[in-house]
């Protein structure tokens, strides 16, 4: 799932609050079949919204924006949709010399994987 924020202004900078039911939206995929409808969210903030789509192809997706059936400036706007990084490819890191079993895995932001042991409460 992914998520987009739009912010409709008036001609001189004001935001402009709309029900979410006037604002439609759908993504087309990179070969142009069977576009998907989006869902629109309305935000705490006045005339924010949020866009939520799903893709289940790679490729360069457009979204398309309207209010009351008329698009959006910039509308559609290209949307490229990659693999996620943990799905690449990468490949599998085999850790070896542990006294036991694995007891926690956990990782960081920046990929580096933490593995303690359950028999001498090592790192």
């Amino acid at each position: 799932e992914s998520t987009s924020t739009i912010v409709l202004e008036s001609p001189d900078g004001f935001p402009v609050p709309l029900p979410s039911s006037h604002i439609s939206c759908y993504l087309t995929p990179p070969d142009n079949n069977q576009p998907k409808e989006c869902e629109v969210k309305e935000s705490t903030q006045l005339g924010q919204y949020k866009i939520v789509f799903t893709p289940i192809t790679r490729g360069l997706h457009q979204l398309h924006i309207r209010v009351h059936d008329i698009n959006i400036p910039g509308s559609p706007l290209s949307i490229p949709v990659s693999l996620a990084p943990e799905m690449r490819g990468n490949p599998v890191k085999s850790i070896t010399g542990l006294n036991g079993n694995p007891y926690g895995i956990d990782a960081t932001d920046d990929g580096l994987i933490i593995v303690s042991e359950l028999i001498g409460y090592r790192i």
